[in-house]
This record gives structure tokens, C-alpha cells and sequence, in this order.
């Protein structure tokens, strides 16, 4: 189900980044396949058994981002049930991150482009119809996971204060129900090489910004 419209790209920005790509894929594609000579090298054993990382998850940023993901996924809260279109607190893979644009193949060559990584989500349902998404979209650069927030135009208040605790979150509420006949909410939130991105939708009534915030800022402080 998708309940993320406002995750649009640019055309401008799409269609400069793609518009060769796609034309050497679909020539590619009409050729034969060519069998590759058979492989000479051969690999060398790995030296000794892996070594952990000295590195403490508890104090280092860089090691709990560079652990599971899903472990520094926000808990759903009590009385919450689990989301129906997905598993709660599960990977999710850069083809089900590209679905939630409205061309999906542009996003996939963006996201490729952008250094995309892994990511992760969860989410859950309230007792009043409230959907709650949060997804953590890391890169294997700072460079690219800017390139992703800014990329995003999620109708975040940007006159609203930042996220306590973060130099870079927003949310918004536009107010206005989407194409799926909700109202929706968004939080953004750029931590690094990660960003996390926080949907909250409703069929009654507009999510505020104090409750997207609540959440964008939870989830916040556990990266």
C-alpha cells in the first residue's frame, strides 16, 4: 500500500541523472549474451578467523550505525497493533524503496547513484486509523544520503525549530488529504550517512506537526 506520495523526485533532477543510462540498458538488453572465459584466479584463503569490532555500539556512533539497523528501529508503542503491508522492524530492499516513487526505475538509478546502502522499517496502526511508517535509508557516504534528503520534497515546515536533538530534522503536516484519500504527516531527519523518514497518515483528520514530531524525534534519538 503506498501511502508516501509526497516522496516525489524532480523531473529535471530525474531525467538529467537517467536519460543515457536507459537508452544503453535497452540496447544492452536487445544483444545476445557472451559467455565469459572461464575464471583463472583463485582466491586466497582467508588469513586467521574474523575479528570484532573493538568498537562499542553504546558509545560510538559508528559501530551501532554500521550494526543491524532494526535494532535501533523505535518499538511500536503499547496498544498499537503491527502494519499489514509489511513485517514490523524488517530490511527492506532498494527495489521496495524505488516502489514508493511514481517511477519506480528512475528512483532505482538515483538511489544506485546515491550511493544507497541498506534500510530498514517498521511501523504500526493506532487505535484511532492512525498509520505510522519509519524508515532508516542508510548510504555509503554523507555526500549521498544529502543528495537523498534534499531529493525527497517531503512539504516539511522549515520555519517550524529543528528536531530537538538533531542539527537537520523538519516534519510538516500540508493539511490536505493525498491521492489515497488521507491526510498524511512527514519527519526528515539526516544523521550522517543515514536518513530516517517518518510517514504518519489519517483518514479522519490531519496528523499535527506535535505528533509527527514526537515520533521523528524518538526514533531520532536512537541513532
Amino acid at each position: 500500500m503506498k501511502r508516501r506520495t509526497g516522496l516525489l523526485f524532480s523531473s529535471a533532477v530525474v531525467l538529467g541523472l537517467v536519460g543515457g543510462t536507459v537508452g544503453g540498458f535497452l540496447i544492452q538488453r536487445a544483444r545476445s549474451a557472451t559467455p565469459l572465459p572461464p575464471f583463472q584466479q583463485t582466491l586466497a584463503a582467508a588469513a586467521g578467523s574474523g575479528i570484532a569490532d573493538p568498537r562499542d555500539a553504546t558509545t560510538d556512533d559508528g559501530a551501532k550505525l554500521d550494526g543491524d539497523l532494526r535494532a535501533v528501529l523505535l518499538a511500536k508503542p503499547a496498544g498499537a497493533k503491527d502494519m499489514t503491508g509489511f513485517a514490523p522492524r524488517e530490511w527492506f530492499t532498494i527495489g521496495d524503496l524505488a516502489e514508493y516513487y511514481r517511477n519506480p526505475s528512475s528512483a532505482l538509478m538515483k538511489l544506485n547513484a546515491e550511493g544507497f546502502r541498506r534500510a530498514a522499517r517498521t511501523g504500526w496502526t493506532l487505535a484511532d486509523g492512525t498509520y505510522v511508517e519509519i524508515d532508516l535509508v542508510q548510504f555509503r557516504t554523507v555526500a549521498g544520503a544529502k543528495l537523498f534528503s534534499a531529493s525527497t520534497n517531503f512539504p516539511v515546515d522549515t520555519t517550524l525549530p529543528a528536531i530537538a536533538g538533531t542539527a537537520t530534522g523538519a516534519v510538516g503536516s500540508p493539511g490536505d488529504k493525498d491521492s489515497s484519500g488521507m491526510y498524511a504527516a512527514y519527519g526528515l531527519v539526516r544523521h550522517g550517512e543515514l536518513v530516517e523518514q517518518v510517514f504518519v497518515n489519517r483518514a479522519k483528520s490531519a496528523p499535527s506537526t506535535d505528533e509527527v514530531a514526537a515520533v521523528t524525534r524518538d526514533q531520532a534519538g536512537l541513532l
